[in-house]
């Protein structure tokens, strides 16, 4: 039994094709936040920071009981949360789980593609799992700047712990990784024990949150991609492949993609063989070139495929 009461139940709608085991298995594999939730028998439970206070709640997901493509969610928290809390924390769960991601246009262009079709049979169901929030994405990918995921994972873990709110469920201490309005507010002194001094990272780390929360979020998840990502570039320490990180990884957006990349060039290469056009692949996705990059790559890994780490050692 739970220490805490379960203050709201909701059913989820997620757009079709979906399915829950995908989205876990993939919560599982993706490295950056592989340690921050708890994943067992079938469901997933995380910890939210809860908006204008110091509290968290903690979000149960699985799949709903009436079989609909979509989730179930169950909050637990220390007490009875308001209309917007709820809102707030399904609305949440929605983007990190990307339940609304409307893949259409993808899936037809990859059923006609006779090299990646079978590869995807692979992640059938799948919607692409981001960081919870644009602040976790952007500190996760400013302190992997000439460093290496698993450092940037390790420090970012050891923020939400340190300095986001906390709550316990069945004898789990769950942290919420802080909001970006509260880390904005904090000084390069304070962020240097997660930051570390070296390369000015605490700087560079400083200077993208406090450039990001000038910024209006919703914007950034639904204006026009060139613009989005020009935004971006304006903030000081943000270079293209940060940029593309957050615009895929935590802001959803599957518009585009630096195909040339060593790491997406890698991932054509395993689907397509070493003679493959760019050209020929921006060409059939368009504007799907995102999503084309996050299945494909999944879906190798699921096979086995190793293909070329994403952000090790990568500066601006």
């Amino acid at each position: 039994m739970s220490d805490v009461d379960v203050r709201h139940d909701a059913l989820l709608h997620a757009t079709a094709p979906y399915e829950v085991a995908a989205s876990l298995r993939a919560l599982t594999e993706f490295a950056p936040c592989a340690k921050d939730q708890h994943v067992a028998d079938g469901s997933v439970r995380k910890a939210w920071a809860l908006p204008g206070s110091l509290e968290a709640a903690v979000t149960e997901v699985s799949a709903r009981p009436d079989g609909r493509p979509g989730v179930a969610v169950r909050v637990h928290a220390n007490r009875e949360l308001t209309g917007p809390e709820c809102a707030e924390l399904e609305e949440s769960v929605a983007r990190w789980l990307g339940l609304d991601d409307d893949l259409g246009p993808f899936l037809t262009a990859a059923q006609a593609d006779t090299a990646l079709a079978p590869i995807l049979d692979e992640v059938a169901g799948l919607h692409q799992v981001r960081f919870p929030s644009l602040a976790e994405g952007a500190v996760f990918f400013m302190l992997s700047q000439r460093s290496t995921p698993v450092f940037a994972a390790a420090r970012k873990r050891k923020l939400a712990e340190q300095v986001g709110p906390q709550l316990t469920v069945d004898g789990v201490i769950y942290s919420a990784f802080p909001r970006l309005a509260e880390l904005a507010a904090l000084s390069v002194e304070e962020l240097t024990p997660f930051a570390g001094a070296p390369l000015r990272r605490d700087e560079k780390l400083h200077t993208a949150l406090a450039g990001l929360a000038e910024l209006d979020e919703r914007w950034l998840r639904t204006g026009p991609y060139p613009h989005v990502r020009e935004a971006l570039l304006e903030i000081k320490g943000i270079g293209d492949f940060t940029a593309y990180g957050l615009l895929l990884r935590a802001l959803g957006r599957g518009e585009d993609l630096p195909l040339e990349m060593a790491q997406f060039a890698d991932v054509a290469a395993a689907v397509y063989g070493s003679g493959v056009s760019l050209a020929a692949i921006r060409a059939r996705y368009v504007d799907s070139l995102g999503w084309w990059g996050y299945f494909a790559k999944t879906a190798l890994s699921w096979r086995g495929v190793k293909t070329t780490n994403s952000t090790a050692k990568r500066g601006r």
